[in-house]
């Protein structure tokens, strides 16, 4: 028997599975990027070692090195990389970057780019930055200027993205790492040289809400005006749609059925935000 999809239902199908990835993905935690300045670190042939605790639980999560121009048993080619590490020598921390002639090479961001799950991470294993004056044409990291290196690092079971900035030099002889920062939210991206969250990120994360299932009340607050908020089953469908207008709301979600509903509350200066509601 031929099976066939009819348009309006391939339509509530596109629907239902776009509004499932948005249920799962809903967060009720607020974040916030945690930023770290260590003043700028030096490692060169008198310190060759720096290791990077990015979310500075006392525990290290990757491993600057330098080999110096010299050392006790002869001539060492300059050399600068890194490579993550937390209680082994190789771990499941990742460096963004790509793999090129058997040579891992960290990407080196410009300042905006967006550090995500999308990326390519090298993930136990070595990335080299400078090697012997960018000898290889894989380094990334070759001008003697700041770069940003994209970073990936478990809390626990929960993965997070972070950034630090380093200055390698022209000839690999040195790296200085100057401060670093990651999103405290896990699986959320960050931007390289993101310090703080953006503004409307701040608003969105003004606005709480409370459900009470017993009075079929939703309570909303917030530190911006919020303007009006929308309601939609798992089908993708508006079940209700409110104007607000105001700081403080109590909306009524009692003509609601049974079932998992998302709703996106929207306030000034376009912030938003979406939350999955369970009426009973």
């Amino acid at each position: 028997m031929k099976k066939t999809t009819s348009k309006k239902l391939a339509k509530k199908i596109a629907k239902y599975s776009a509004l499932s990835v948005a249920i799962a993905g809903v967060s009720e935690a607020s974040g916030q990027i945690v930023y770290t300045d260590i003043g700028d670190v030096t490692i060169d042939g008198a310190s060759t070692e720096y290791i990077l605790d990015i979310d500075n639980d006392a525990s290290g999560d990757f491993i600057m090195r330098v080999n110096p121009t010299s050392n006790t048993s002869g001539p060492v080619t300059p050399f600068a990389f890194m490579f993550p590490a937390t209680g082994s020598y190789y771990n499941s921390n990742g460096i963004v970057g790509f793999s090129s002639g058997g040579f891992n090479y960290p990407s080196n961001f410009n300042s905006g780019s967006t550090i995500s799950s999308g990326a390519a991470f090298i993930t136990g294993a070595r990335g080299d930055l400078n090697y012997n004056s960018c000898a290889y044409p894989g380094s990334q990291f070759c001008g003697g200027t700041d770069g940003f290196l994209g970073l990936s690092f478990l809390i626990g079971v929960d993965t997070h993205y972070g950034w630090a900035r380093v200055q390698v030099s022209a000839d690999a002889t040195s790296m200085i790492i100057k401060d670093y920062a990651y999103n405290s939210t896990p699986d959320a991206s960050i931007d390289a040289g993101q310090q703080t969250l953006g503004v409307s990120e701040f608003e969105v994360n003004s606005i709480q809400h409370k459900y009470n299932n017993t009075t079929k009340v939703l309570t909303l607050d917030s530190q911006i005006t919020l303007n009006e908020m929308r309601v939609f089953n798992i089908l993708g469908q508006e079940s209700l749609k409110v104007g607000i207008n105001n700081t403080h709301t109590e909306v009524d979600m009692s003509n609601l059925q049974a079932g998992v509903y998302i709703a996106r509350i929207v306030g000034d200066n376009n912030a938003s935000k979406t939350i999955k509601l369970v009426v009973k």
